[in-house]
């Protein structure tokens, strides 16, 4: 470039700089888009009229256009986004996602919550729908902590935080919709791969992604395995005391588990355009899970002043195998209209559960009877298909109207049994254990709504309705076959006000259900703990959740953030319940809450320097639970608060450090108090090679103290149980990812997406 060139670049830069400055995209408005399906030009009506003192490069005649060439001024996507809905944190622009695998990445997203035993919170709640691209995904039926673990944060795109998921996605889930939106492409160019590795002292593992175009064919393949390391045991004591008579007795439960796992999951993405309007894509994963853990497991009942009745030392072994496999299929029409499409998809979803539990007795003291081996046995699959329609019509430059139906068939089979012998060789079935059933549940839903703007304002209304029959047949196991339907119009409704291009104020209501899984209605009495036994409850209803939030956000700007404050009511909440019968402590679900809280949420990100950065996230609630049947009468309330926060420091020499950590304090529920916790960890990375297509990275997590403990405690009018678990959670680790290649056009995914129908992914109760 010749002298007076480079001066006139320079200007140029400057002023397209100070330009920048004051332009809608330096408060966040004026962000990369994303390219998630076909995209056509906009309507000239939807592009807002620039700024008198914008400059635009490709337009503005002040320069010669041969200069565009010499320079490219880009804004890169911002790591949170928020639009009062939907919540997105940015895995591509997060440095520590070459070697970090996803359950690390949520601890710092805003609105998620991970404690220390790997529990994963959406809005404060373990009741919430888990999708990747949109859709429930059959490895995610498994071992969810440990699939999460294994899946490398580099393999994925972004992370939504669905708080308000509108007609268009499944009722079911009150605490939202957790959807990883995987990273199919780069948009570089022809061929473009990803190779991870990792390891760190509690496992290992490495993925490779790849993706081809070959004319207008697009495909995309992944490849993800993890396995555990040894490592230190896991301690476990629990007390069950009865409160229904003067002398109580105390059982206790002492385990030390040792546990290992693995994980292996292919995919394959494939889709054709053969021209504009048209698009085909068709999916294909499978993923397979294996766990096993042994365990020494003490239990013994005295009397309160410590005078033994019974004892029993057993070892016990699991193996417990989740294989999972889908397939999806979906075809897009566009019309010549901007947001104007029509897509039918296909989705076949299928895992397998198998569990073996066995118990061999080592020792046994007292009056009580225990054999000496026993094996609790349960085969459990779902084969879900799911036909689904949608459309959306953009009536006006700033009124968009979508409609679909979905049905959703979906069946349960299990198969569980008990056998007990003097080993396993001689062990015989106990005729009165066997439970053969299938749970059914078939899901037809149509929806509609509308989203307008005006100005300033903007407002959306939606309206779902889902008409569900479900129920259980029996083949073998002396309890009748039952079946439900329910009903259920779910609404939302949601205004906000634009101050600027970046912030709003925003109020809405919605109302979710939560519809109970396989595991709570089951009416299998479990009655291998001397004592004890636990079943589930077939009458259960889904519970219904009503609410309302008001929210300011204004993501423009170096210091960005947001805050909310909601009102949550459920008026038949499922709860676990456990109380004593005839001298045997019972737990079982049922229908009987009445929940009240209200939050207020609020995080910022704060770009304090070019090379700093700050972020913090804070949620506080207060709860109100009660519950008065012949049951249980019940009534707790009490503050719990989510803290977190996270620091990102460019070094010099291209060093980057990263912090996070976290505090939670003790969660309630009806009957139940948890204990409060912690996590932190440091990392560093540096990369390598042209392009920094090498990354390595190492961090250190919880190491002080070595071992850290959690408490749970369950209380009745007749039951005090008390839990309490001591783990090893500090960690060193390491990671390494080279990119190579490139490709220009990713793997395109239809406008709507498909999802199954079923209980919470990583559902659980409040």
């Amino acid at each position: 470039m010749k002298k007076g060139s480079t001066i006139v670049a320079l200007a140029a830069f400057a002023l397209t700089t100070i330009s920048y400055l004051n332009s809608p995209a330096a408060t966040g408005s004026a962000l990369l888009p994303e390219e998630e399906g076909p995209t056509s030009e906009p309507n000239s009506s939807d592009i807002p009229a620039a700024r008198p003192d914008s400059l635009d490069l490709a337009t503005d005649s002040i320069f010669d256009e041969t200069m565009l060439d010499d320079f490219v001024v880009v804004e890169r996507r911002r790591l949170i986004q928020n639009d009062g809905a939907t919540l997105t944190y940015n895995i591509s622009e997060d440095p520590e996602a070459a070697s970090s695998n996803i359950l690390d990445i949520l601890k710092k997203v805003p609105g998620v919550s991970v404690d220390g035993e790997d529990n994963v919170r959406v809005n404060g709640q373990t009741n919430f729908k888990m999708l990747i691209n949109g859709r429930e995904d059959p490895m995610l039926s498994g071992d969810v902590k440990s699939v999460l673990k294994s899946l490398p944060a580099a393999s994925i795109k972004k992370v939504e935080v669905i708080s308000e998921p509108g007609a268009k996605y499944s009722a079911e889930g009150t605490g939202g919709i957790l959807n990883f939106v995987m990273d199919t492409g780069k948009k570089l160019s022809g061929f473009s791969a990803d190779l991870s590795l990792w390891g760190n002292n509690y496992n290992v593992g490495g993925s490779i992604n790849a993706r081809r175009q070959i004319g207008n064919v697009m495909l995309g393949v992944n490849l993800t395995g993890n396995i555990s390391l040894p490592r230190p045991k896991t301690y476990n004591r629990t007390t069950t005391e009865d409160l229904s008579v003067a002398d109580p007795t105390i059982m206790v439960s002492e385990s030390e588990t040792d546990s290992k796992w693995a994980y292996m999951g292919p995919r394959f993405n494939l889709s054709w355009e053969p021209d504009t309007l048209n698009l085909f894509t068709i999916a294909a994963n499978f993923g397979s899970n294996p766990n096993s853990s042994t365990q020494d497991y003490l239990r013994y009942m005295n009397q309160s002043d410590g005078t033994p009745i019974w004892s029993v030392d057993n070892r016990f072994e699991n193996k417990t195998k989740y294989t999972g496999a889908g397939m999806q299929a979906s075809y897009q029409h566009s019309f010549h209209r901007p947001d104007h499409t029509l897509v039918f998809s296909y989705l076949f979803d299928w895992y397998s559960w198998q569990d073996k539990n066995r118990y061999y007795l080592k020792d046994i003291q007292g009056d009580i009877h225990e054999a000496p081996f026993s094996l609790r046995s349960s085969d459990n699959y779902r084969q879900a298909h799911v036909i689904q329609l949608d459309y959306s019509n953009r009536l006006a430059p700033h009124s968009l109207i979508e409609a679909g139906a979905k049905v959703n068939i979906d069946n349960n089979p299990s198969d569980s049994y008990t056998a007990e012998g003097e080993e396993e060789s001689v062990a015989v079935t106990i005729p009165t254990s066997r439970v053969d059933f299938s749970q059914f549940k078939d899901i037809y839903a149509v929806y509609a709504s509308y989203s307008g703007t005006y100005g300033r304002w903007n407002a959306k209304a939606g309206l779902r309705y889902e008409h569900t029959r479900m129920g259980m047949r029996y083949r073998e196991g002396d309890y009748p076959d039952f079946t439900s339907r329910l009903n259920d119009i779910v609404p939302n409704l949601a205004v906000s006000y634009n101050f600027t291009d970046a912030s709003s104020l925003r109020l809405a209501y919605q109302m979710r259900i939560w519809r109970p899984g396989i595991y709570m209605v089951n009416p299998y009495v479990n009655d291998l703990i001397p004592g004890a036994v636990r079943y589930g409850n077939p009458n259960l209803e889904s519970e219904k959740s009503h609410d309302i939030s008001i929210g300011y956000s204004n993501y423009g700007g170096r210091f960005s953030g947001g805050g909310k404050v909601s009102y949550r009511y459920i008026a038949n909440s499922i709860t676990d319940v456990i109380f004593m019968k005839d001298g045997v402590i019972n737990t079982t679900y049922a229908n009987i809450g009445h929940y009240s809280n209200v939050s207020l949420d609020a995080n910022f990100d704060w770009k304090i320097s070019d090379v700093f950065n700050w972020g913090f996230n804070a949620g506080v609630t207060y709860m109100d639970i009660k519950a008065n049947s012949e049951m249980l009468k019940q009534h707790n309330s009490g503050w719990q608060t989510n803290l977190s926060t996270n620091i990102g420091w460019q070094m010099p020499g291209k060093v980057r450090m990263s912090a996070y950590g976290g505090y939670w304090s003790p969660w309630i529920d009806l009957q139940s108090r948890g204990s409060d916790g912690y996590y932190y960890s440091l990392g560093f990375s540096r990369s390598f090679l042209k392009d920094d297509a090498l990354t390595l990275q190492v961090n250190a997590g919880n190491f002080l103290p070595s071992r850290k403990s959690n408490k749970y405690t369950q209380t009745s009018e007749t039951v005090r149980y008390t839990s309490r678990t001591e783990y090893t959670s500090w960690y060193v680790g390491v990671g390494l990812t080279f990119r190579f290649g490139g490709l220009k056009a990713d793997v395109k995914k239809t406008a709507a997406s498909v999802e199954a129908e079923g209980s919470a992914g990583g559902g659980g109760n409040k």
